[in-house]
C-alpha cells in the first residue's frame, strides 16, 4: 500500500471509460428499479387494506432514515470504500423491495420502507462521493449521473404502472431483479481506499468552510424546491382544473429542464460557484412566486420551467462547491452535509406548507420557500476572488 492510500489521501481516479460507463448504468438501473417501487409501493400498502395515513407513515419512514443515514455515512466512508457502500445499496434496494413479493404483512412493509431508505442514502451519496474523487469534472460528471437518474426515473414509474394493473408482485420482483442486476455496473467502479480518520470532520467544524455552507444551502433550494414539486404541484395544478395527464406533463417538464440544465453549470468552478448559486436560487424564488397561485396552465408551466433550470443547476453547483471548499480526506463528510441538508428540506417543505395552508395554497408556498431558498440567494453572493 502506498503513503497516499494509507493516508486516505488517494490520488484521483483517472477518467477511464469503464469507470464512468459503469456508474451512469448503475444509476440508470437503480433509478428505475425505484421508480417501479415509488408507484407500486403506496398502491400495494392500500390495496391490502391498510389506510392512506399508514401509507404515508411508511413513506415518511423511508424518507427519515434516508436523512439518518446520510448523516452517518462520512462516518461509514471512513471504515470501508464509498464504491463498496455503492455496491452494497444495489443489492440491499434488490432485497428491500423482493422482500415484498414473499410477505406482504405489516411487519414486511415496514423492513422494506426502512432498506429502500438506506439504500437510497448509500446510493447517491456513494455515487456523488466516487465523483469529486475521480479526476473527472465534478460539475460534468455530476450532471450526467443526475441525466442517468432522471431517464431511469422516467422509465420506471411508467413501466411500474403497467406492471401493477396486473399484479403488485410482479412489479416488486421486476424492481428487484433490475436493482440486483444494477449491482454488476458498480463492480467497475475503482475501489479507492476509506477515508482517513482526521480531526476537523465534525458537521460544525465542516460549516466553517465557506465552500461546505455554499452548497448546504444549494442543498437546500434544490430539496425545498423537489419536495413541492411531489407535492403541492400537482394539488395546486388538480385545483385549478388541470387533467391527470396535464399535471403528468407539467411535473415532467420540471424534472427534465432540471435535468438538462445540469450541463450549463460544467464550467462553473472555483469564484464562479457561489455567485452561481447565489444567482440560480434568486430565479428559483421567483418561478415559486407563480406557484400555488390560481394562474393560467401554461404560466405555471413556464414557471416550472424555469424553476426546473434553476434547481438543475444548484444540484450540481451544491456537489461542486462542498467538494472544492475541504480537503481530500473530509469530502466525504462534506458531500454528506450537502445529502442530509437536501433531505431534510424535500420532507419538511411540504410540512411546512402544510402548517400554513390556512392562509391559502399560493402565500404557503410563497413563504415556505423564501424561508428555505431565500439563503442561497442572500448568503452565498461574493465578490470574486473572496473566500
Amino acid at each position: 500500500m502506498t503513503d497516499g492510500a494509507a493516508s486516505g489521501r488517494a490520488a484521483p481516479v483517472p477518467p477511464t471509460r469503464r469507470e464512468a460507463v459503469g456508474q451512469y448504468t448503475g444509476a440508470l438501473l437503480f433509478s428505475v428499479s425505484l421508480g417501479i417501487t415509488l408507484v407500486a409501493y403506496p398502491l400495494f400498502v392500500v390495496g391490502q387494506g391498510w389506510s392512506k395515513t399508514t401509507a404515508g407513515v411508511l413513506i415518511g419512514l423511508s424518507a427519515a432514515v434516508q436523512v439518518i443515514t446520510r448523516w452517518r455515512l462520512g462516518s461509514v466512508m471512513r471504515l470501508v470504500s464509498n464504491s463498496h457502500v455503492i455496491t452494497a445499496a444495489a443489492a440491499l434496494m434488490g432485497l428491500g423491495v423482493g422482500l415484498l413479493v414473499v410477505d406482504s404483512g405489516l411487519a414486511a412493509l415496514v423492513v422494506s420502507s426502512v432498506v429502500q431508505g438506506v439504500a437510497r442514502a448509500c446510493f447517491w451519496t456513494g455515487n456523488q462521493v466516487q465523483i469529486v474523487r475521480s479526476s473527472r469534472s465534478t460539475p460534468r460528471a455530476i450532471a450526467t449521473l443526475n441525466m442517468a437518474a432522471t431517464v431511469g426515473m422516467l422509465v420506471g414509474p411508467a413501466l411500474g404502472g403497467i406492471l401493477a394493473q396486473s399484479s403488485f408482485r410482479a412489479a416488486f420482483a421486476v424492481a428487484a431483479a433490475v436493482a440486483f442486476v444494477g449491482v454488476v455496473p458498480t463492480l467497475a467502479l475503482a475501489r479507492l481506499p476509506p477515508f482517513a480518520r482526521v480531526g476537523g470532520h465534525g458537521y460544525l467544524k465542516l460549516l466553517a468552510s465557506r465552500g461546505v455552507r455554499v452548497g448546504m444551502w444549494a442543498s437546500v433550494a434544490v430539496g425545498a424546491w423537489r419536495g413541492l414539486l411531489g407535492s403541492y404541484v400537482p394539488i395546486g395544478l388538480d385545483a385549478a382544473g388541470s387533467s391527470e395527464t396535464v399535471i403528468g406533463v407539467v411535473v415532467a417538464v420540471a424534472n427534465g429542464a432540471a435535468a438538462l440544465s445540469g450541463y450549463l453549470a460544467v464550467d462553473m468552478e472555483g469564484s464562479r460557484v457561489a455567485p452561481g448559486v447565489a444567482r440560480w436560487g434568486a430565479v428559483t424564488l421567483v418561478a415559486t412566486a407563480f406557484v400555488g397561485f390560481d394562474l393560467p396552465v401554461t404560466v405555471v408551466t413556464a414557471a416550472l420551467f424555469v424553476g426546473g433550470v434553476a434547481t438543475g443547476l444548484l444540484q450540481v453547483l451544491a456537489i461542486t462547491a462542498v467538494s472544492e471548499g475541504v480537503r481530500d480526506e473530509l469530502q466525504g463528510d462534506a458531500v454528506t452535509i450537502a445529502g442530509v441538508a437536501r433531505g431534510t428540506t424535500l420532507s419538511g417543505a411540504p410540512l411546512g406548507v402544510a402548517a400554513l395552508l390556512v392562509m391559502g395554497l399560493g402565500p404557503a408556498v410563497l413563504v415556505v420557500m423564501t424561508v428555505l431558498v431565500g439563503p442561497a440567494a442572500v448568503f452565498c453572493w461574493t465578490r470574486s476572488g473572496r473566500r
